[in-house]
């Protein structure tokens, strides 16, 4: 089988955020090539699926560790031969976010799908790339089709070791009612209550004036708790800030490199970040705090068997 690369903005993401799983060797085109050929040589996995307009899609996994690896994505021509479209960072997520609805988007890139939701007990907006796309594929033949949540996987090319904000037990209690009637308002307001969007509005505006007025003074790592925003122009692509709470060290197979892999929880979400130790400034500690950028990649857990 002939095999043809071709590598867009994606490719860049790709040399830069497979050495979050221990490939920092394979940092240009030449050098991710091999690893595009040996995983297709010997996958762990292989799917493929035919699309609208009759191209077959195929999908080569190959593990090189507990529960992460690297996935190629790619089609084939009528002449047996393979067009890679990228190279691909992959990771079981351990937490489920649960979501109202989840609406995705194909972009103008092959095989590269968009998913956007919002997750309920903060109302914070989510997009991902989406890593199951053989899954998506056969959800979209359904007309109606079930969503339990979302599992994040974030791919961080550097990190920081911060330290946390205190809090005595009131300020947890505090904050623990603070987010159940945030939750309730949420709820209400997504149904269409008026009043519970107007205190919302208003309680975005207060919080807004008291961080411009905080940060007049003190450092935003101690005014701000944690956060989750999208960076740059790319959707996926996420800046974060949060407290860690479990840890988790791998090697990889093959390189050997080590590998972090973090429960961050921020905003009320709770995300696997994968991040190579060279990458990392500080070690991680249980009740620290971890800051850092990465790719955000999404697995929609469909329910084949249960209707809406």
């Amino acid at each position: 089988m002939r095999i043809r690369m071709f590598v867009d903005r994606k490719g860049d993401n790709m040399i830069l955020y497979i050495r979050a799983l221990g490939f920092t060797e394979f940092d240009t085109k030449d050098k991710a090539e091999v690893m595009v050929a040996e995983t297709i040589k010997d996958p762990t996995e292989k799917f493929i699926w035919e699309s609208e307009s009759g191209i077959l899609n195929v999908e080569y996994y190959k593990t090189y560790g507990d529960d992460f690896g690297l996935m190629v994505r790619g089609s084939i021509e009528e002449n047996e031969a393979l067009n890679v479209h990228a190279l691909l960072p992959y990771a079981q997520g351990r937490f489920l976010t649960n979501t109202h609805e989840v609406d995705v988007i194909k972009l103008n890139r092959q095989d590269v799908y968009h998913g956007f939701c919002e997750e309920i007990k903060s109302g914070t907006p989510i997009s991902f790339f989406v890593q199951n796309l053989v899954e998506y594929k056969m959800a979209e033949k359904h007309e109606h089709i079930y969503v339990n949540g979302i599992r994040l996987i974030v791919y961080c090319a550097e990190g920081t070791i911060i330290l946390p904000i205190e809090k005595d037990d009131t300020d947890l209690l505090l904050e623990k009612e603070e987010e159940m009637i945030r939750e309730e308002l949420l709820e209400q307001a997504r149904k269409g209550d008026e009043e519970a969007m107007t205190i919302l509005d208003e309680e975005a505006t207060e919080a807004t004036e008291i961080l411009q007025e905080r940060l007049q003074n003190e450092d935003i790592l101690t005014v701000l708790e944690g956060f989750f925003v999208p960076v740059g122009d790319h959707d996926d692509i996420y800046s974060l800030l949060g407290d860690i709470e479990d840890i988790g060290v791998f090697h990889n197979s093959v390189t050997n490199e080590e590998i972090f892999r973090l429960k961050i929880r921020c905003m009320s979400i709770s995300l696997d970040v994968f991040i190579n130790s060279k990458d990392m400034i500080g070690y991680p500690t249980l009740g620290m705090r971890f800051k850092g950028s990465g790719w955000v990649h999404g697995k929609i857990e469909f329910d084949f068997d249960k209707k809406l």
